[in-house]
């Protein structure tokens, strides 16, 4: 004869909410007790026709009970009957929505799932890379189950005598994060079998994680007791522990608090995306799972960095996404979830810019950016800041795939960006801001110095200049300038260029910078050497 058991707080079979997790180390199952209060004209033999498997069970009832006169049983009096005894109706389960591959076997035949499939007791599920799925019970409690992950459904049926659910999943690898009916809801039994340890849970949300002989558990909400032959720990909500096969469950721990997320933005405009949010002290990883909604059906991206930031995949589409993350501490548990709502608004991707680089000299400055053939329109933004709070330049009537500023830039730091639009996905993010200095103009020549041989420049010297660069030219354009020179001090001796009119024009170069722009042109006069002519002519007229 069984041991006697405790007699349960709640008399009422269909209050009982029991979920387990147990163990497939050898032992025998934690065995479950359907508790049922005696009516006037109940006795052994009606209960097992109307609530047992077959009527051979009313003597089991008699000895588990301790029944000493079956003729005699006391309206009110609660019966404990195994739940293994007891008859059920077949139920089976359905996909709420998956993402990725998912496949489930039953014997010998292997198929693909797709949302809205059945999955009847027996059937061995499997998820691959990148791929979740949701599977919702005939209670309406549901499995979120992760990616590459393996589970059997070994039992699913509603009892005879209260409609309560009995669930049994043999979970062998992954995860599933599990959302069970709370009592007074319908709710029933409900098991996973693992390698490690069996887990008594009254509760309604909870995790289970299997790695190799590992089983970690954490509960949200509710109250979990990891047990096998080694012994127990109680985990209320907000703990977690973890079990090895062969070895007690460890002692329950606080989860980590949830990592905040009031810091995200409301719409993210990049993919991927890696966004920082404050650590959580304790925490060695951190997991991020987007969904398109608030429960969690199905994750669009399922991510873990060891650094404090949010992640998400590049094939996330354009909308509205429920976002979560948690910390994972050393012990590998991982905390309670942050959330929140983002947007994704990333599409059509911005052009990739091409110019300018580091620095701008040109007189008027040209921006350059790739060629989209969808592109209809292109949005340009010229800033003084890199927050483009200080707007200067705003175009979105751009049909080029570049822009040359009417205007001449003063010297300094500028950003700029450049987005597109379709007629597809309409106007998109703008790209990432680009910097680049102008440098500041040339300095102008002060009046020059010139003797028999030679032509003294001096010029004003700029701030942080390394070197200069001088030309004269006869034209004002400098399409051909006669004279290309450098020099390091802001000055320059040079031998005297031929008499008239000569153009000349400074810029400055910094150390690790290309040169700056040039400053403005002077016209200098070099007079015409008379005496040079008579020297030439001397010897012509001394002949005569």
């Amino acid at each position: 004869m069984p041991a006697k058991t405790t007699p349960r707080a709640t008399p009422i079979a269909r209050h009982l909410l029991v979920v387990l997790v147990t163990a497939l180390c050898g032992s025998a199952a934690f065995a479950q007790d359907f508790v049922y209060v005696v009516r006037p004209g109940d006795n052994p033999w009606n209960l097992t026709q109307r609530y047992l498997k077959s009527i051979d069970y009313w003597p089991r009832i008699q000895d588990y009970n301790q029944i000493l006169d079956p003729l005699t049983i006391r309206p009110g009096t609660v019966l404990r009957i195994p739940v293994a005894w007891m008859r059920g109706e077949a139920g089976s389960a359905h996909i709420v929505d998956m993402r990725g591959q998912v496949e489930q076997q039953v014997g010998d035949r292997t198929e693909t799932l797709t949302t809205g499939a059945r999955v009847n007791a027996g059937a061995l599920i499997r998820s691959g890379e990148d791929s979740s799925l949701t599977l919702e019970f005939p209670d309406g409690s549901r499995s979120l189950v992760g990616a590459n992950t393996e589970l059997k459904l070994r039992e699913l049926r509603r009892l005879k005598a209260s409609g309560a659910q009995q669930l049994g999943i043999e979970l062998r690898r992954g995860n599933i994060e599990n959302t069970v009916r709370p009592v007074g809801q319908g709710g029933g039994r409900y098991i996973i079998h693992t390698p490690a340890a069996i887990a008594a849970v009254r509760g309604t949300d909870f995790r289970a994680t299997v790695q190799g002989d590992r089983l970690r558990a954490e509960t949200l909400e509710g109250e979990v007791a990891l047990q096998n032959r080694r012994g127990t720990t109680r985990l209320p909500a907000g703990t977690g522990s973890q079990a090895r096969r062969g070895q007690a469950p460890e002692a329950s721990a606080r989860l980590l608090p949830a990592p905040r997320l009031d810091g995200l933005p409301e719409v993210i405009d990049r993919l991927p995306f890696r966004l920082p949010i404050d650590p959580v002290p304790g925490a060695v990883r951190y997991r991020t799972q987007i969904a398109t909604d608030s429960g969690f059906s199905a994750l669009e991206s399922d991510r873990s960095t060891s650094e404090p930031v949010v992640l998400g995949g590049e094939s996330l589409a354009d909308g509205s996404y429920r976002l979560r993350a948690r910390a994972t501490d050393g012990r590998g548990l991982e905390g309670l979830n942050g959330e929140r709502t983002v947007v994704i608004n990333a599409r059509p991707e911005p052009p990739y810019p091409q110019a300018p680089g580091g620095f701008a000299t040109e007189e008027r400055v040209r921006f350059e950016w790739a060629h989209s053939a969808e592109a209809t329109r292109y949005h340009f933004e010229l800033a003084a800041d890199a927050n483009f709070e200080r707007i200067l330049v705003t175009r979105d009537d751009l049909t080029a795939p570049q822009l040359t500023l009417e205007d001449e830039l003063p010297s300094g730091d500028y950003w700029w960006r450049v987005a597109r639009s379709t007629a597809a996905e309409g106007r998109g993010p703008f790209s990432d801001p680009q910097k680049f200095r102008r440098p500041p103009p040339g300095p102008a020549a002060e009046p020059p110095e010139v003797d028999a041989d030679v032509l003294k420049l001096r010029w004003r010297a700029t701030d942080g200049a390394e070197r200069y660069h001088v030309q004269l030219a006869r034209s004002a354009d400098f399409e051909a300038p006669e004279y290309s020179l450098e020099t390091t001090p802001a000055e320059l001796e040079m031998p005297r260029p031929p008499g008239g009119t000569w153009h000349v024009r400074i810029r400055s170069q910094a150390a690790d910078s290309p040169p700056g722009p040039w400053g403005k042109p002077q016209q200098i006069e070099v007079p015409h050497s008379h005496w040079r002519a008579l020297l030439i002519l001397l010897p012509l007229l001394l002949a005569l």
